[in-house]
């Protein structure tokens, strides 16, 4: 691998709340292609971590470099909001409890980001978005409010906004963990398309079927740390820790 090939790097992230040391140094780089699961227990820091990469936390301590240019850091927080504003376009976020804006319809929703963020024209906006919903299968939700869809639809949404954006990663934060058991699936088959498209993708989750098929690479993280990492084949069939093999004991 060379540099050029990095998308996203991560190098020795901590970050710690008061005297609590949540992330120990993590490092992680994220190709062109690359579907990244991470995966571990509640507390492991993987929300805190993927929270990270794009500044919604500021890291402790460590680097974050997408495409090349430095996230600058100082004192605990970041010199230039510009930069933050840059860089948060081009790393889209899909978030557990799908923050969408509630007094916006679906379609507002998708367009948002591209007018008021990039500059695009609503008409153009709305062409973008319309397709996207469309590809997400909500064409007949789109005058809709947030709070007229179900779980798993809010979600679809919400993957259909980030892509409006179009980034080079999209951020997934345990996408499915609100969703209802039937809801799942929709959302996964979605994420699984863009997976297939090879979008780069770097995903918080609980779905051990989504890590095993779907990822290039499984990141398991425990106590802050990154306990093992490696191809799904490996990670799943032949374990190497104690600690990941009880992780995968308990969640199958």
């Amino acid at each position: 691998m060379t540099q050029s090939d990095i998308i996203l790097k991560a190098e020795n992230i901590c970050k710690s709340f008061g005297t609590v040391e949540v992330l120990k140094g993590i490092s992680l780089d994220a190709r062109n292609h690359d579907v990244i699961s991470i995966l571990g227990s509640s507390g492991s820091g993987k929300s805190t971590f993927l929270r990270c990469l794009n500044f919604l936390e500021t890291p402790t301590s460590g680097t974050v470099t997408i495409q090349g240019e430095e996230v600058l850091v100082r004192d605990g927080k970041p010199q230039n909001p510009r930069q933050i504003e840059k860089i948060r376009a081009r790393l889209g976020m899909v978030f557990q409890q799908f923050n969408l804006w509630t007094h916006r319809t679906v379609l507002e929703n998708v367009m948002e980001g591209p007018v008021q963020v990039k500059g695009v024209s609503k008409a153009e906006a709305r062409d973008k978005a319309d397709a996207l919903l469309r590809r997400v299968g909500l064409q007949d939700r789109m005058e809709m409010y947030p709070s007229q869809l179900s779980g798993g639809q809010q979600q679809r949404v919400a993957i259909a906004r980030a892509l409006a954006m179009d980034p080079d990663v999209i951020l997934f934060d345990e996408p499915t963990s609100a969703l209802d058991p039937e809801l799942v699936g929709d959302v996964l088959k979605v994420m699984q398309d863009l997976a297939a498209e090879g979008r780069t993708m770097i995903v918080v989750t609980h779905e051990m079927g989504f890590a095993r098929e779907v990822s290039s690479e499984v990141v398991f993280l425990h106590e802050g740390r990154i306990a093992e990492q490696g191809p799904p084949d490996q990670m799943f069939n032949s374990p190497q820790t104690d600690v990941f093999k009880k992780f995968i004991a308990t969640v199958k």
